[in-house]
């Protein structure tokens, strides 16, 4: 599956490994990048429209992987133990992008304010596209290094999230209530934070190892 998936994206005729291929795993980066901030920009203003959780939720997950993504185009070249300081500061903003998220659950609670189910489902389904996408692009990187994989963790959570927004609209044109766009907004948070930890844990072994 994952071979299927992989394609050169870069310009370099003589680019036969695609793994290896540093411009290969720079432009999956760049474009990746540019949907994150994209669905980013989409989620918050409808996010703010609607008063969603869900969609305040992967609004600022969406843009904790804005920065995660670009600051990995920086490092790409370096050593592990800086790639692993990276991926260490990059783990400690998912963790407050998901402590944000919470608290916008907790607005929608305050206000009471019901999404509309159609807004919802919507940008669910636009961003599960672009984020379907992203995975594939960094999917045969995710093992390279804690760099690529702290990168291809917030893709893959991106999908999980826009799968959320879709559940959380159909939900909500069921039940009339907030209630389920509170539900999937709270799991979208409690999956960002633990992907931090996990990222975390993984960054101080990495850094440790380097340090021997």
């Amino acid at each position: 599956m994952i071979s299927i998936c992989m394609i050169r994206i870069c310009l370099d005729s003589a680019c036969h490994q695609i793994d290896e291929c540093v411009s290969c795993q720079k432009n999956a980066l760049t474009i990746c990048f540019l949907i994150n901030f994209i669905m980013f920009a989409v989620e918050l203003f409808w996010g703010w429209q609607e008063n969603s959780a869900t969609l305040l939720s992967d609004a600022a997950h969406n843009s904790g992987d804005a920065l995660i993504l670009g600051s990995s185009l920086f490092v790409i070249l370096s050593s592990m133990a800086l790639k692993a300081k990276l991926a260490l500061f990059k783990s400690f903003i998912m963790g407050c992008f998901g402590l944000l998220a919470f608290y916008n659950v907790f607005l929608t609670i305050w206000t009471t304010t019901i999404p509309q189910y159609n807004v919802l489902t919507t940008i669910g389904t636009i961003a599960l596209i672009g984020n379907i996408l992203s995975v594939l692009l960094l999917m045969y990187y995710r093992n390279k290094d804690i760099n690529l994989k702290s990168a291809y963790v917030c893709c893959r959570n991106d999908v999980i999230g826009s799968i959320g927004i879709i559940i959380a609209g159909v939900l909500v044109m069921y039940t009339n209530s907030y209630w389920p766009d509170v539900i999937l907004g709270s799991v979208v948070g409690g999956i960002i934070i633990w992907s931090s930890i996990t990222i975390a844990k993984e960054s101080l072994n990495e850094l440790k190892l380097n340090r021997k």
